[in-house]
């Protein structure tokens, strides 16, 4: 009997990775509610069950066809004249469904899942999957497989010619049933884990009001974990400018909040120190992670 392919972690890149779900990154999927919105930039949330249990499965739809890094020095300006990176380089260190996979890959290898909201592996929707969450979300189905042109960005997973037999892909999170962002008591622990991610190399690159549930992290599909060219090799007015936007993020963040619930809160004493400018103020350097 021929061997059974095993789906691999992935990306299939160097550095942290996710396991596909139960091993076999496939799963019978009851679709119970979709939580997401039409603004929703890269993904699809849904509240699903597997097996009686509750999750949310947030479905990646967006492919990245082509994409370029103009935060990375150029060859002559690289004290080690490193080649530039190729077009896929890009794409396997920018795409959103990897930039999710790499940082829970990172928590689960240091041991700190609970930085975030638990992620359990991914999935590949089966075509079967992929007709249902389409009609669902009330657009017509069509199977990309035999489609007769090629394909430009089509359809609702804005499929290109190069992912016509892509299946796909999706992270299993846990569910979380609230809808606070957070409460006042959280914004300590929060920002603390803010800074402890830092310091396993990962840069969220997302904080807003919105990717907060219960205190907690919910989607990195923006996120650059070490190893990451956009870090190792970025311009240092980028570096600086994209650390520096965690804290103050952070802070614009909980001051609207507060504002507009009316509470009054504390912020922590490490938050403020990014008002000085200097990058050493920034929190910890995710580029020294080791």
């Amino acid at each position: 009997m021929a061997p059974t392919t095993r789906p691999l972690p992935l990306p299939q890149i160097a550095g942290p990775q996710l396991a596909p779900f139960r091993g076999t990154a496939t799963a019978d999927i009851e679709f119970e509610h979709f939580l997401g919105s039409d603004n929703d930039l890269d993904s699809k949330v849904w509240r699903v069950c597997i097996d009686g249990k509750t999750y949310a499965l947030k479905i990646n739809w967006e492919y990245l066809e082509v994409t370029t890094g103009a935060a990375i020095l150029p060859v002559q300006l690289d004290p080690l004249r490193r080649p530039e990176l190729t077009p896929q380089e890009y794409i396997d260190y920018l795409d959103p469904f990897h930039c999710g996979c790499r940082v829970y890959g990172r928590l689960k290898q240091e041991n700190r899942q609970d930085l975030a909201i638990r992620a359990h592996g991914y999935i590949l929707l089966t075509q079967a999957q992929e007709r249902h969450i389409t009609e669902a979300l009330g657009e017509e189905y069509v199977d990309w497989e035999e489609y007769p042109e090629p394909l430009d960005c089509s359809g609702v997973f804005t499929r290109w010619e190069d992912h016509r037999h892509d299946r796909v892909r999706a992270i299993v999170k846990e569910y979380v049933p609230s809808l606070e962002p957070w409460i006042a008591s959280q914004i300590p622990r929060m920002y603390a884990d803010l800074e402890d991610l830092h310091k396993l190399g990962i840069l969220v690159r997302d904080i807003h009001e919105g990717n907060y549930l219960s205190g907690k992290l919910v989607d990195f599909s923006q996120a650059w974990t070490m190893y990451h060219p956009c870090l190792d090799r970025g311009t240092p007015r980028g570096v600086y400018e994209r650390r520096k936007e965690e804290p103050q993020k952070f802070e614009e963040m909980v001051e609207v909040w507060a504002t507009t619930e009316k509470i009054k809160i504390e912020k922590p004493a490490g938050l403020l120190k990014w008002h000085s400018g200097q990058e050493s103020d920034f929190g910890f350097d995710p580029r020294q992670y080791r």
